[in-house]
């Protein structure tokens, strides 16, 4: 083909044809333009095709994670909801509970919770460079979620509020002789202060503040499931689109 072309353009100028020689030359050269355009789209068609393959691959890992992190706040809900029975109990105690009773609940307060969502699909979504291939709502309701629900987000809340609060609580209890061994608040043998704390202002403060910081905790996880859930129905839309 190459030598054709050849053979045409030394005809032309063997036969002093210049005009139609340089007719012809822009004319080849607007084909060869034509040409690269045409491979450039095929080529950036093709690399849409495969990015958009990679993206789906990582929008199901996604899924598979916001699964993950709706099993695992369904039982942070339970415990937390657990953890305030434990505290109303606590503080409308019954003169009749037994004492096992007021041991398990003062126990049972002893915990904190600290939820981080699980992201491996998404620190792939965060760093693929073709994500305006996918639809913006999708995007945009997965990284609303990620970035509430980050680290630095919670580190922030637990330490104001979680954390500051459990270590008060269990500060309070172990000068009162309640021990601490690597599973937590351990009942304690002597129980002649027992009475003394259920009754004590300052230790009814701490429960009531515990409340306090427990139903906010108990909210922030609802709303994190729910808007993981909201996620998971986002994304299973999307996938039955493209299938």
């Amino acid at each position: 083909m190459i030598k054709f072309f050849r053979k045409i353009r030394q005809n032309l100028l063997t036969e002093n044809k210049f005009g139609k020689y340089l007719t012809y030359a822009i004319g080849e050269i607007v084909l060869v333009v034509i040409g690269i355009l045409l491979a450039l789209q095929i080529n950036n068609w093709n690399q849409n095709i495969t990015s958009k393959n990679e993206l789906t691959q990582i929008v199901k890992e996604i899924k598979n994670d916001l699964n993950k992190d709706v099993e695992f706040l369904n039982l942070m809900i339970k415990a937390s909801e657990e953890t305030i029975n434990n505290i109303d109990n606590l503080l409308n105690k019954d003169n009749q509970i037994s004492e096992d009773a007021l041991l398990d609940n003062i126990t049972g307060v002893h915990r904190f919770t600290y939820f981080v969502p699980t992201s491996f699909g998404y620190s792939k979504l965060d760093k693929h460079p073709k994500t305006e291939l996918l639809p913006d709502s999708l995007t945009n309701h997965i990284t609303t979620y990620y970035n509430g629900y980050s680290i630095a987000r919670n580190e922030v809340i637990s330490e104001t509020g979680t954390v500051y609060n459990f270590n008060h609580y269990r500060n309070y209890l172990i000068k009162y002789g309640f021990p601490i061994e690597l599973e937590g608040l351990k009942k304690p043998k002597d129980l002649s202060n027992l009475n003394y704390i259920i009754n004590d202002a300052e230790f009814i403060g701490i429960l009531r503040n515990s409340k306090a910081v427990w139903d906010a905790e108990l909210g922030m996880l609802m709303d994190a499931r729910e808007f993981a859930k909201n996620n998971l129905e986002t994304i299973n839309n999307y996938l039955l689109s493209i299938n």
